[in-house]
């Protein structure tokens, strides 16, 4: 009986944070001095790919995202080496903030380090599919064009961004507790 309180309680746990709807945004601009059209998907997991459709310097580019970061207030960082050189963005994300790591591809350039930044604000409440996404500028700390801030503008297609994360610590942290609990209560039991 105890045994089963206790997996119980794992598994409703493992099946709130599995239930999470899989949030994408659909790009349809850059920034950067003029508005770019662009298009492209990306995924909270951190995958998907951004094209131009406009020419940028009269060429075209091509973009991958390769880590996603949710609503925090805790600082986050994304690091790393490109062809570019090293790389090592320090941010907050708050709100309804959300940001890829992403890498160009623009011409000869391979691998520019963008942090790309979106508040996808829906007046302090969840984001739904269908909010608009306004890019944040990130200066870029890497050629082509360092210290310069493009932008990505676009909308949530499938999910929602909610209005305030909860880091996973803390989840982990809260269910910890609970098991620690359940324990508790069923130590008591056995020695009544």
């Amino acid at each position: 009986m105890k045994k089963t309180a206790i997996a119980s309680a794992i598994a409703m746990t493992l099946g709130a944070a599995s239930s999470a709807e899989a949030m994408s945004v659909t790009i349809t601009s850059m920034d950067f001095g003029n508005n770019y059209t662009a298009t492209g998907t990306l995924f909270d997991t951190g995958g998907g790919t951004m094209t131009s459709i406009a020419p940028f310097y009269d060429q075209h580019w091509t973009a991958t995202a390769l880590q996603f970061f949710d609503t925090h207030s805790s600082a986050l960082s994304w690091a790393g080496t490109s062809p570019k050189g090293a790389y090592n963005y320090t941010f907050h994300l708050t709100g309804n903030q959300i940001a890829w790591g992403t890498k160009f591809d623009w011409g000869g350039n391979i691998g520019i380090p963008v942090l790309n930044i979106m508040d996808c604000d829906n007046g302090g409440n969840d984001a739904p599919s269908g909010t608009s996404c306004t890019g944040i500028g990130t200066p870029m700390q890497t050629g082509p064009f360092p210290f310069q801030a493009p932008a990505f503008n676009g909308a949530i297609s499938t999910g929602s961004v909610p209005f305030s994360g909860v880091p996973i610590p803390a989840a982990a942290w809260l269910m910890g507790s609970g098991l620690v609990g359940l324990a508790g209560v069923a130590r008591r039991r056995k020695k009544g």
